[in-house]
């Protein structure tokens, strides 16, 4: 069973970081895509917010990959993305792409994405 690991969310120049806790730290190696990343040394003095509470704000989004693994087979999977950076993955921007970066989790490459299946907005009752 994975570990928890924080995670820092960057959600612009100047503003506030925002800290959560999640198994996965997937997002090593597309940092500068989705605003997200694992905090190597936590100092103990981050305030954690829950992710429920992040994408009720409307500071995270969840999107959709679609990516192929070793052997060929494409598997989707979910990606927490910043709310100021979803204008450059679905942009025309190469800097913001998705598309043929590795995705990772834990350390183990999983495959390369291919493709960025959608938005989708948090919906709570």
């Amino acid at each position: 069973m994975p570990l928890p690991v924080l995670h820092k969310v960057t959600f612009g120049a100047g503003a506030s970081d925002f800290y959560y806790i999640k198994t996965s730290d997937a997002y090593e190696g597309i940092k500068n895509q989705t605003g997200i990343e694992k905090v190597a040394d936590p100092t103990g003095t981050e305030e954690v917010i829950p992710v429920k509470e992040l994408m009720r704000t409307g500071i995270i989004w969840r999107i959709g990959i679609r990516y192929k693994d070793s052997n060929g087979k494409r598997k989707s999977s979910h990606l927490l993305v910043v709310r100021g950076k979803l204008q450059g993955i679905f942009a025309d921007e190469a800097a913001g792409k998705l598309e043929d970066k590795d995705y990772k989790v834990s350390g183990v490459v999983k495959g390369k994405i291919e493709q960025v299946a959608g938005i989708r907005k948090a919906s709570f009752s």
